[in-house]
């Protein structure tokens, strides 16, 4: 049987998702709340770890090592964008940490781990995401790119058990704070639940 996860930060983005595909709550502990069904011949569990690079990482490095390694993991939720369409759907093609800088050496990548191609969704546009512990509102990257806070630690852990590995990013602002809480209540702007759109596709 086909084995998916499906990776949410929070439970606002990750909830409504799990209500649309039927899956049950099975489990809530710290950092990390379980959903789980099955469609037709596919196992399908979403998980939430909280938001951040290091609740993600403890978050999915607990449920992978009490559970069986997927075969595909799916991360889902919103980012910001340096100029993409508010409320539109970007495939990651490539995942940073803003953070990791080491000078001369490394900035961006790291070079042992995280650096595996993501799978991309072919009728979304393809982006890079760049992850931050931190909310971005300024940058001094040129091109049109993707802010989160989680991806970077999902890319680690997926590059060292080879996972195939999808990111979806839902923009929610351009960087800038007050259009992010502004937009964040605009429901037809902000739902995540046309994702399962793109999921099914990987349900066998």
């Amino acid at each position: 049987m086909k084995n998916i996860l499906i990776h949410c930060a929070m439970e606002k983005e990750g909830g409504k998702i799990a209500k649309k595909l039927n899956l049950e709550k099975i489990d809530t502990e710290e950092l990390l709340t379980i959903y789980s069904g099955i469609i037709k011949e596919t196992q399908i569990n979403l998980i939430i770890t909280g938001i951040g690079k290091q609740k993600t990482a403890i978050g999915l490095t607990k449920y992978l090592c009490k559970n069986k390694i997927p075969d595909l993991i799916i991360n889902i939720g919103y980012a910001g964008s340096t100029n993409t369409e508010i409320g539109k759907w970007i495939s990651i093609d490539k995942s940073y940490n803003l953070e990791w800088y080491i000078p001369g050496e490394e900035k961006y990548s790291m070079l042992d781990f995280g650096n595996q191609e993501l799978e991309t969704i072919e009728e979304l546009e393809k982006l890079p995401c760049y992850s931050s512990e931190t909310f971005v509102t300024k940058t001094d990257i040129k091109e049109n790119v993707i802010f989160d806070m989680e991806l970077h630690s999902v890319s680690i852990i997926a590059d060292m058990y080879k996972i195939p590995l999808i990111s979806m990013k839902k923009i929610s602002d351009n960087l800038n704070m007050d259009d992010y809480y502004k937009n964040i209540e605009t429901e037809n702007i902000m739902e995540l639940e046309s994702s399962v759109f793109y999921i099914e596709k990987y349900i066998k």
